[in-house]
């Protein structure tokens, strides 16, 4: 799908509800994962900050409630931002149907020097050119600011496995993820630009190596195989494998890091 396919899916999504579309594995829980890590990932007191793919605003809301003194959420889905403006209408929180390449520091703050902070969660990976996505985000940022995204990450078991298959066979892990990114990439991106990576944070371990790996493997696994025109016989004995060693092999697992990975970039200095 290229980018302007991906606007029309998640408007489809956002307007039939989420929940329809993508695993939850925060069932039961007041804080996911990723708003635990995002949100202690930097100081957002009186901090400018902009989040790009907001999606319905729960991110961003809670970036404003840890003092953030102006937050802007974009998204290209209107659905979404029709739900996130009538969900956080007392947050003082600016929602704007646009796209990353539609967006200027001119348009976005009053201060021509940029932004304190941009945010980017589950995003760039879906991107027709994530290179190019990358430095637009940059360019928005003041010279002290700092740009965190989050994205799949793939040492582990869950992703040997698709990228394995992804690679050698041509199965989709996903209809949606047009990229494998690793850190290689995100410095290699970075090359020139006068920002560096200073730190990766992995977290979602039990969807990488653990019994929620499991589940969706169980769950998208055939699918995958048949989307790409292959036989499926095999899959049966593959799960259980991959049931053995989570069962067996924790102490090995244990070592591996989880199934996304939080940036942290920042200027040289």
């Amino acid at each position: 799908m290229d980018n302007e396919q991906l606007r029309e899916k998640y408007n489809k999504i956002y307007l039939e509800g989420k929940e329809k579309f993508f695993s939850k594995f925060d069932d039961g829980k007041d804080i996911s994962e990723t708003e635990k890590i995002v949100w202690s990932a930097t100081e957002w007191v009186d901090k400018t900050v902009l989040d790009i793919g907001c999606g319905t605003g729960e991110i961003i809301a809670g970036i404003k409630d840890r003092g953030a003194s102006s937050v802007i959420g974009i998204d290209y889905a209107k659905s979404a931002i029709e739900i996130a403006k009538d969900r956080y209408y007392n947050k003082s929180i600016k929602f704007l149907n646009k796209s990353l390449d539609e967006i200027s520091i001119e348009s976005l703050s009053s201060d021509e020097a940029g932004l304190d902070v941009v945010i980017s969660l589950g995003t760039i990976e879906h991107m027709d050119q994530p290179d190019l996505a990358l430095k637009k985000m940059l360019s928005v940022l003041k010279d002290d600011g700092e740009l965190i995204i989050t994205c799949p990450y793939f040492i582990n078991v869950r992703g040997i496995v698709w990228m394995s298959l992804a690679l050698l066979l041509d199965v989709p892990m996903s209809l949606t993820d047009k990229h494998f990114i690793s850190p290689f990439d995100i410095r290699k991106w970075l090359s020139g630009t006068g920002f560096n990576l200073v730190d990766i944070q992995y977290f979602d371990y039990e969807r990488a190596n653990g019994d929620t790996m499991l589940i969706d493997m169980k769950k998208r696994l055939e699918n995958a195989m048949n989307d790409a025109g292959l036989k499926n016989d095999n899959v049966p004995v593959m799960i259980e494998w991959l049931s053995n060693l989570v069962r067996e092999e924790q102490d090995v697992l244990g070592t591996m890091n989880g199934a996304t990975a939080l940036y942290i970039i920042k200027k040289e200095t």
